[in-house]
């Protein structure tokens, strides 16, 4: 799932959502959850910026989730004020090695996140590589 938050920084930045039918959309509006959102967007956002990170962390605090956010800044502040959070590679690290996707699929999903901007630590078809090296396997 993700914040409507998300998606609307998503469809601003022109990317193609149209393959996402089965992620879930969450709003962050109710009094728990506006209250987290206004303490995240003091740790992690700036003027313009890390606001779908905020909107992210503030639901899984409410909703006792790990975050999954991919903004280094705002994962380690995240990690500093307690929260549990993971970027998305370590995600799908994660299901590749329990199985829960293929390599052909993870590689895809990570090429995909590449080719829509992701700044990753490695190009198109570097993830099988770079989950390797990084021991994630």
């Amino acid at each position: 799932m993700t914040t409507a938050t998300v998606v609307d920084e998503l469809v601003y930045a022109n990317l193609d959502l149209s393959g996402l039918g089965w992620l879930e959309k969450v709003h962050v509006d109710g009094l728990d959850e506006l209250g987290a959102l206004v303490r995240w967007m003091e740790v992690v956002s700036g003027e313009r910026s890390n606001h779908g990170e905020a909107t992210v962390l503030a639901w899984a605090e409410v909703h006792g989730a790990t975050a999954v956010i991919d903004d280094a800044d705002a994962r380690r502040a995240a990690q500093k004020h307690g929260m549990p959070v993971q970027g998305s590679l370590r995600v799908l690290a994660d299901a590749l090695r329990e199985g829960r996707i293929t390599e052909y699929a993870a590689n895809a999903f990570a090429d995909a996140m590449v080719d829509t901007g992701a700044r990753y630590p490695f190009g198109s078809g570097g993830f099988l590589p770079w989950v390797r090296r990084m021991k994630l396997l």
